[in-house]
């Protein structure tokens, strides 16, 4: 099996991933407020519920994945930024208070830092 060398632009785009660890965290913060409005507005039937399930899900999900995501962040905001978020950011693990945790993390992060990079721009 051959190997393909990496050009100089994958590896330049690979060094600006890390600013971007913040975005699950906002999904994360995201997934209580759409799970209530999903199960307000959709009739309360066991087919009808089943995106309440996926947003669920997806936040159960993210919760477990939230301290890589936490400790992503917070060694790019150490390197680039003049703020380190606490510690006790990891607890987002835990699922009854993940999404409130994360909105906390988001919005600090937003008052320390400002405003993001759009993740979906193209950086060239």
């Amino acid at each position: 099996m051959a190997r393909r060398a990496l050009s100089a632009d994958v590896t330049d785009s690979a060094d600006h991933r890390g600013d971007r660890w913040w975005v699950p965290i906002a999904v994360l913060a995201a997934t209580l407020p759409v799970a209530v409005v999903f199960s307000a507005v959709l009739p309360p039937d066991v087919f009808a519920m089943l995106p309440v399930a996926a947003v669920v899900l997806v936040g159960l999900a993210l919760a477990l994945c939230s301290p890589a995501f936490v400790y992503f962040d917070r060694q790019y905001l150490a390197a680039e930024a003049a703020w380190t978020p606490s510690a006790l950011y990891y607890l987002m693990v835990v699922p009854a208070v993940a999404p409130f945790l994360a909105l906390a993390y988001v919005y600090r992060r937003h008052q320390r830092v400002g405003v993001p990079a759009n993740p979906l721009a193209d950086e060239r």
